[in-house]
């Protein structure tokens, strides 16, 4: 009988002992696991939160950096092609910073804004280059945790024996770690164990310790050494900001000569058109001077020949345009049977601003840049490529003091503290004792064949950052006075194109009232006519080459500055 009670005292033992078991493992092991949402949901935090601080250090802005694909890409595109499908009630995403209208022919209608905003959100390269600077966050987060203390910890129980539960254990290890800005490490560590036997009345407890810390004092001392991962990420995620924000330069100035294109060729069809429907009119009033008598029919087959060129012009120029506004869409990653249309309303703009600087009696745009000295001089300064040059410079030249470091001898000084208790059941005391030891390590650099090479690659690597550096500035200089001679060309086009315009319109209403007196033939009138043509062409083709002049230059100087939506932002110019 006490037997049976013994062995139904040992079960509820185990019991309770398997029960505390279970669910301190219960609470430790959802707490410990890293599941896949959570991890997601922790890199995106870390990223967005590094990169924003960065982006608006780097840019003086207050928005987030959004390294997501806008889910309103996709959405666009699957509207366009219902549309293009003739179906009703299709419905368009709000798109931020871009508000296109719809015409009654289910055409959309795109202004140089919107253009510009749906191009940010759609190009691949631009959701590319912002995945880089997201990797790059996240390298920044890794580098600053290794700075950061860092706990570890185990649970470990068992249950041993026979059927009824003879024996039972429990261990739990806690442990911290951390590496401070000078090189020295510190690590501790606390360890408890516990064993007792279930079917006797005896119990051991431990608890043991120790902590430990190194000191480098030679190689991989000091903070510049130490810390040099951590540095050089903040500056690769620097880097990447900055070759972002020169990628969006660059792509809002190549989406605006996209648009200008598109919108000349279409200028360039209306010409053509209204060029048609003029020489058309003067082939009836041939007709009907044949008829009077007072034209000959060679002036007659003359005017019905160049009406039928017209008609071939009109045409080319059609075909030209629809291929290039193709070609718009599929830059903007729209599909390109998706029925959209530029709006013509933006080269008036354009127009007004050089007829009011004209009035005034200045050169169009010619205010609003500086003279040669002190632009080469703001681009150097101011260029993203160039900035992030001179910065690779810098770190070339940190890499050869790393370099020189790894050549020194390692000399490491050591110290550890150490503890360890254990108590019995019956026992009168703790049993154990305490360590301190302190040591110096030192290795001497007898061997150093790879950390030798390593330098003189530094070395030549750190030469070759110079000569990059020189050959970019004289690139940028070069662009820059290629963009200024480029820009004062297409001013004095502009200049010359106004006044041959005005040659031109005369020569069309003079030559049409000589004809009709008689004083003047066809051909002259024809001649007048494709004159006349060929000038409204190169007046259009002349304001917009001044224009992407501007922005070009703008661009290359690195003062073209983009907003959040990806469209520039300039003071005393034509805004999109």
């Amino acid at each position: 009988m006490e037997e049976a009670g013994d062995n139904l005292r040992a079960g509820r033992r185990g019991r309770r002992w398997g029960g505390v078991l279970l669910l301190g493992l219960c609470l430790t092991v959802p707490l410990a696991c890293m599941t896949p949402e959570r991890a997601v949901r922790e890199a995106d935090e870390a990223g967005v939160r590094i990169a924003s601080a960065y982006w608006q250090q780097q840019t003086g802005g207050t928005n987030a950096f959004d390294v997501s694909r806008p889910a309103d890409a996709l959405a666009l595109r699957i509207a366009l092609l219902a549309l293009a499908r003739g179906e009703r009630g299709v419905v368009f995403p709000e798109i931020p910073f871009a508000r296109p209208t719809f015409g009654s022919n289910a055409v959309v209608r795109l202004t140089l804004s919107d253009a510009l905003g749906i191009a940010a959100r759609n190009d691949r390269r631009y959701q590319r280059l912002k995945d880089d600077v997201f990797f790059r966050a996240l390298d920044v987060d890794y580098q600053q945790y290794l700075f950061e203390t860092s706990f570890s910890g185990l649970l470990l129980g068992t249950l041993t024996g026979d059927p009824g539960l003879e024996q039972a254990a429990g261990q739990a290890t806690a442990g911290f770690g951390r590496k401070l800005s000078n090189g020295a490490e510190l690590a501790g560590q606390l360890a408890f164990d516990v064993v007792s036997l279930l079917r006797d009345d005896w119990r051991s407890a431990g608890v043991a310790g120790d902590l430990t810390v190194s000191v480098p004092l030679l190689r991989g001392a000091g903070r510049e050494i130490v810390r040099e991962p951590l540095t050089q990420a903040e500056r690769n995620l620097v880097y990447a900001l900055r070759v972002f924000e020169r990628y969006r330069q660059t792509y809002a100035v190549s989406v605006a000569s996209g648009y200008y294109t598109v919108l000349e060729l279409a200028q360039r069809l209306s010409n053509a058109r209204d060029n048609e429907g003029r020489l058309g009119e003067n082939n009836r009033r041939a007709e009907r001077m044949f008829e009077a008598g007072r034209m000959q029919r060679i002036q007659v087959d003359q005017a019905k020949t160049d009406l039928l060129k017209a008609g071939e012009s009109v045409i080319a120029s059609a075909k030209s345009y629809e291929a290039q506004l193709d070609a718009f869409k599929v830059a903007l990653g729209l599909p390109p049977e998706s029925r959209i249309e530029l709006d013509p309303r933006e080269l008036q703009p354009l127009t007004e601003r050089i007829v009011r600087e004209l009035a005034q009696g200045g050169e169009p745009g010619a205010s609003s840049f500086p003279a040669e000295e002190e632009a080469l001089r703001i681009a150097l300064a101011e260029r993203h490529d160039l900035v992030v040059a001179r910065a690779q410079l810098d770190d070339a030249l940190r890499g050869v003091a790393i370099a020189a470091d790894a050549l020194r001898a390692d000399m490491t000084l050591t110290g550890k503290a150490s503890l360890d208790r254990r108590r019995e059941t019956g026992g009168g005391g703790l049993d154990g004792g305490e360590r301190i030891n302190a040591g110096l390590r030192t290795s001497l650099p007898w061997n150093r064949r790879k950390e030798r090479n390593a330098y003189k690659r530094q070395l030549v690597a750190f030469e070759q950052a110079k000569r990059a550096l020189e050959e970019l500035e004289d690139s940028v200089k070069q662009t820059v006075r290629n963009d200024m001679r480029n820009l004062e060309a297409a001013r004095a086009s502009y200049r010359n194109q106004m006044k041959a315009m005005d040659v031109a319109v005369l020569r069309v209403e003079s030559n049409n009232l000589y004809m009709q007196s008689g004083r003047s033939s066809m051909r002259d009138v024809l001649e007048a006519e494709s004159a006349l043509l060929a000038a409204r062409n190169a007046l259009c083709s002349a304001m917009i080459q001044w224009r992407l002049g501007e922005l070009e230059l703008r661009r290359d100087l690195g003062v073209l500055v983009m907003t959040e939506a990806g469209v520039w932002r300039e003071t005393g110019g034509v805004e999109p």
